[in-house]
This record gives C-alpha cells, structure tokens and sequence, in this order.
C-alpha cells in the first residue's frame, strides 16, 4: 500500500492577515508607525473597546480612533 502524502492546507485570507499582523505586531524589525497601528487593528479585532485599546498601546483615544 503506497503512503499518502499530506496535502497541503493553504490558510485563508483572514488567517493570513492575522498572520501577517502578528508578525507586524512583534516584529523587531517593523517600524514604530506601522507596528503601533497593527497592534490598535489586533486588540480591535478581539472586541476591545477603543479606551482600553488606547490604554493598551499607550495612545491617546483620539488616535485609536481614526
């Protein structure tokens, strides 16, 4: 009996952008600017309200709002 290969599970293009954030977000080699702004759109995406998402990445509610 021949051994099956594993066919490969491609991600889906949400799990690709969670993906692509998290490595944004922890990233040493990001930018501030865009590893600031990946983590506000991360703990946006978990339901966190906008206070506490600002509170989280040391920004002002103004900010987290645009």
């Amino acid at each position: 009996m021949p051994a099956r290969t594993p066919c490969p599970i491609a991600p889906s293009a949400a799990e690709r952008m969670r993906l692509k954030l998290k490595r944004t977000t922890y990233g040493h080699k990001a930018e501030h600017r865009p590893r600031v702004r990946a983590q506000v759109v991360r703990h946006a995406a978990h339901g966190r309200s906008r206070a506490c998402v600002a509170r989280e990445a040391g920004l002002r509610v103004d900010a987290v709002r645009r």
